[in-house]
């Protein structure tokens, strides 16, 4: 297995690893807000944006390969909160630089091979070598196969967002 960062030669590999994403995320999501993407067009105008957001916020991509194929990914981007940015934020929080994973794929049958583990601590080195202070990201509370994962790499719960349907 190798680890290395996204190259634009990617793209195609990663847009439909984010097609796989969202549908899983659409298998787990317990309020059945996520989605699946309805096209290819809406997978790579989304994983533009992400990647967009690591150029403009100072994150970054990696890929795992394995045999020559990607198996997985993770994306993620940095906040600096600096005091004075955000006066609510600085009212209640102490200034810190957070790095936030936004995305982190593995193909269903990698799973358990420490592939994710590996994209993990490739980008806790970058948050790290960037002085983040905290590692950070959002898990569907019905993702009970990743929140197992996160916490079996150090994460804690911080806060529990919760939905109501209206209509």
């Amino acid at each position: 297995m190798t680890i290395r960062p996204f190259h634009s030669k990617d793209r195609a590999a990663i847009d439909e690893l984010a097609i796989k994403l969202h549908a899983h995320f659409a298998q787990v999501d317990d309020t059945a807000e996520s989605l699946p993407f309805a096209s290819p067009r809406d997978a790579h105008g989304y994983m533009q944006r992400m990647i967009d957001d690591s150029e403009n916020m100072d994150g970054a991509i990696y890929v795992a390969e394995e045999n020559g194929e990607m198996v997985g990914f993770i994306q993620g981007v940095i906040i600096d909160h600096q005091p004075g940015q955000d006066t609510i934020f600085d009212a209640v929080h102490a200034p810190r630089k957070d790095g936030w994973i936004g995305l982190l794929y593995v193909e269903p049958e990698q799973r358990g091979s420490g592939i994710g583990r590996a994209l993990l601590d490739e980008m806790k080195r970058y948050f790290q070598s960037k002085n983040c202070d905290t590692l950070r990201l959002k898990v569907l509370s019905g993702n009970q196969p990743a929140i197992a994962f996160y916490e079996k790499y150090g994460f804690t719960a911080h806060e529990v967002e919760m939905a109501k349907r209206l209509k």
